[in-house]
């Protein structure tokens, strides 16, 4: 089973998408800290990142970036998602492998989540 990590500050969000992606077969780990992400990177070794952009105190762009960048992460396909589907329009240039708009529909997000998947493995 593939193991996904979630960081999203809104806690119903988090909550919903980590029992959505579990019940689809998926180990997942939550986190609504983004402070916490490279332990929980180091402690859970997630092979998928799916990453929201608007976060209180920093911009998941920036953190996906950062995660691209660093020789540990940077083959960790990272999936920014957002409410604001204008934000999406750059997810490129931070080197993200793809944005979802939320709310999002569970059978997209599930394409796309094996799509990466199964481009890594």
């Amino acid at each position: 089973m593939n193991k996904i990590l979630i960081i999203d500050d809104d806690e119903d969000i988090l909550t919903l998408a980590k029992m959505s992606l579990t019940m689809n077969k998926f180990i997942v780990e939550g986190i609504a800290r983004w402070e916490n992400i490279d332990d929980y990177i180091n402690r859970f070794s997630p092979e998928l990142i799916l990453l929201d952009i608007s976060l209180k105190g920093a911009d998941g762009r920036d953190i996906c970036k950062r995660l691209k960048q660093d020789e540990k992460t940077k083959d960790i396909p990272v999936i920014l998602f957002s409410a604001n589907p204008d934000l999406g329009n750059t997810y490129k240039d931070y080197y993200a492998q793809d944005f979802i708009e939320k709310p999002y529909e569970l059978p997209h997000l599930l394409k796309t989540i094996r799509y990466h998947l199964s481009s890594v493995n």
